[in-house]
């Protein structure tokens, strides 16, 4: 079973360490410390040689003890929004808080820790099982970057599970949509403000015009949102401007709803800066593709039966946001995001309730325990 003074003094030391994205080095190594203490031996990718990092993914194995038991996949990831240098943890009522100063880092250092206890306790309770494969990866908060960069040959399960989520022990998520980056620039003509504004074709009055024309932002139904993200342009007060940069933010796990959202936005854009005398330029990046999942998926009804055999209330559910599970998935390994109980993540108000730290791991054991049978 796991130990509770343990995994709160373990999970302390975790987010006492600097982290950040793209530095989350001394992390890695803590890491990769205590998991030879386990008598692992964690693995370096170069992810971070590729995206600027000073650390690359961490993995490890530990090897089953049951043999045709599934492999299973956990990760997590290491880096932490800013502030996250100097984190202190205050322990009050049953409940970890940052003192205010910094975020908490329980996202993701509840999936870290569930990870290192999951194997204590395999092993101390010689519970059969098959591999269980761990990942902690670099970059989450800025893009997936560790996911996008990872050694993929490494991935070796039958399926997984991302630990990393908010709400509490026993929510699934099993679909998450396709992100898609859309950069726009358009590109007007230059004139004297004051002197011949008439000679100009204004780019910021174009692309406002073409954005104005949209039939709808923010969340257009249920399953798809749409926003513009970023807005640039303008070279000084005196001059026409020449170029507008912006951004669109655009999501749907539904694979052909997004494409057809993209090819009418893209026309629309296009048809409202050519009337206007300007042109367009587009730049479509897949920022992730989706979670496609399904509540009779054997990865997550493993995990509710788990949940379920432990008391918890499971819930599924389809996420707006990206995660590394969505690049996981895309790889060809089927996995699900499990809720750790992170509560207020991405402020300095983040709390974590320790009940929640110590179930998560023991979701996680039991998840191993029954896959094995």
């Amino acid at each position: 079973m796991v130990n509770k003074e343990r995994m709160v003094n373990e999970f302390i030391e975790l987010v006492s360490i600097p982290c950040p994205s793209k530095d989350e080095r001394a992390e890695a190594e803590l890491i990769m410390k205590k998991m030879r203490e386990l008598g692992l031996e964690p693995e370096m990718d170069n992810a971070g040689e590729k995206c600027g990092s000073t650390s690359g993914n961490v993995w490890a194995t530990l090897k089953g003890n049951k043999p045709g038991a599934p492999r299973i996949f956990f990760e997590a990831h290491m880096d932490q929004v800013t502030p996250a240098t100097g984190t202190k943890v205050v322990r009050k009522d049953g409940v970890l808080y940052s003192d205010g100063t910094t975020t908490l880092g329980g996202d993701d250092k509840v999936g870290i820790e569930t990870m290192l206890e999951l194997v204590r306790v395999i092993q101390e309770d010689n519970i059969p099982h098959g591999d269980v494969q761990l990942c902690c990866t670099i970059g989450e908060e800025i893009g997936c970057l560790g996911a996008v960069n990872m050694d993929k040959s490494k991935l070796a399960a039958d399926f997984g599970y991302s630990l990393d989520m908010d709400g509490k022990t026993g929510g699934v998520v099993y679909g998450a949509p396709m992100l898609l980056d859309v950069y726009v620039t358009v590109k007007g003509k230059s004139a004297h403000a004051g002197v011949c504004p008439e000679k100009g074709i204004n780019a910021i009055n174009v692309a406002a015009a073409a954005i104005a024309s949209l039939p709808a932002y923010g969340r257009l139904d249920e399953e798809t949102t749409l926003s513009i993200g970023m807005f640039h342009g303008g070279d000084a007060l005196n001059i026409v401007c020449p170029e507008v940069k912006f951004t669109i933010d655009m999501r749907c796990p539904n694979v052909p709803k997004l494409e057809k959202l993209r090819d009418e936005t893209l026309a629309q854009i296009k048809k409202v800066c050519e009337e206007n005398g300007a042109t367009v330029e587009f730049d479509v990046i897949v920022g992730c593709p989706a979670v496609s999942l399904s509540p009779e998926h054997p990865t997550c009804k493993l995990a509710t039966q788990a949940a379920e055999n432990l008391g918890f209330t499971p819930s599924l559910s389809v996420s707006g946001g990206c995660s590394d599970a969505n690049y996981i998935c895309g790889y060809g390994v089927p996995t699900a995001v499990l809720a750790t109980g992170m509560s207020n993540i991405h402020t300095c108000e983040e709390y974590l309730a320790e009940e929640d730290l110590y179930n998560t791991a023991r979701w996680a054991v039991e998840i191993v325990r029954l896959a094995a049978e």
